[in-house]
């Protein structure tokens, strides 16, 4: 079975009964914040004064801590906290490690002894403390990929792997790989898709497990927000973010995000800027921020065409 070890989220508690519910921003990153290897201006300067209102941050990835650290580096860009590998592991804004699930030992060796039969394909393993690239059939290479090491199974020496990502070079596999994967190690292994790769994580973990376990962390005894209300925004473009999504007090797709992902939120954004702009405004001024995001008829249309509305 999958390991999981907690470490305190704790600081001071204060009195809470008549405190304002805290707002919670969970954003994915690549597709939602980062384009083209860079985070869009108005984005990260959105995100600083989502931050100065007082308001949590945190990044909901299926990248490493590593491959966070140079996603956002340059771009300043800071946060609250993280969930990373696919909700596999919390972080705070300091690096240090909430939770983590780890996988069982042995089943790396396994899972690539099978899937490197696959072609094309390049599999990987995601631990705390480095990335490696395990195999390689693809021989493509992205801005993502630099980030991973090339080495063996005997490499990892004996570190917690974190995830197994798999990046297909037919990704009409997907569903078929992920199948096999369940059926041969459903107890300790799940798969999470996204735009790119087919992530295999914890069984259990989610994006949206994820959340839900930070939530839970911040508000119990001793906790930062200890018996505060959070109140909880996601957004994102992919498969991998409908799980946070299904847990969100406010789910937001970005426009252009497929169908299926569409239809597990409440509304669609054109930016991340987009939503907080919304969010500030309305939390600002109330129902009269609200009307200027209404049609005629009183339909809430926020925040498309937000540009064409302010």
């Amino acid at each position: 079975m999958t390991a999981t070890h907690h470490a305190s989220a704790s600081q001071p508690p204060q009195e809470t009964a008549s405190l304002p519910p805290v707002r919670l921003l969970s954003t994915d990153l690549d597709g939602t914040i980062i384009f083209d290897g860079r985070v869009r201006p108005e984005d990260a300067e959105a995100m600083r004064r989502w931050r100065e209102a007082g308001h949590l941050l945190v990044m909901n990835t299926g990248r490493s801590n590593s491959a966070l650290a140079s996603a956002l580096d340059g771009f300043g860009v800071d946060y609250d906290y993280a969930v990373l590998y696919t909700g596999a592991v919390l972080l705070d804004a300091a690096g240090t490690v909430l939770s983590a699930r780890t996988l069982p030992h042995g089943v790396v060796d396994e899972v690539l002894e099978t899937l490197s039969a696959e072609d094309p394909i390049t599999i990987f393993a995601t631990t705390l403390s480095g990335d490696l690239q395990l195999h390689d059939s693809i021989g493509s290479g992205t801005e993502l990929l630099t980030l991973f090491a090339k080495g063996t199974t005997a490499d990892l020496g004996g570190r917690d792997v974190i995830g197994i990502p798999l990046h297909l070079g037919r990704p009409e596999e997907n569903e078929r790989i992920l199948a096999t994967v369940r059926e041969r190690w459903g107890q300790v292994l799940d798969g999470a898709r996204n735009q790119d790769f087919l992530d295999l994580i914890p069984a259990g973990a989610s994006k949206g497990a994820g959340l839900t376990e930070l939530v839970e962390l911040l508000t119990a005894p001793g906790g930062a927000y200890e018996g505060r209300e959070i109140l909880t925004y996601t957004v994102g473009d992919s498969w991998n973010d409908i799980p946070m999504h299904e847990v969100a007090d406010c789910a937001v797709a970005m426009g252009g995000a497929p169908d299926d992902v569409v239809a597990a939120c409440d509304v669609t954004t054109p930016s991340v800027a987009a939503l907080v702009d919304w969010v500030l405004a309305h939390e600002q001024d109330g129902e009269a921020a609200s009307a200027r995001w209404r049609t005629d008829l009183g339909e809430n249309v926020w925040p498309l065409d937000l540009g064409a509305r302010r």
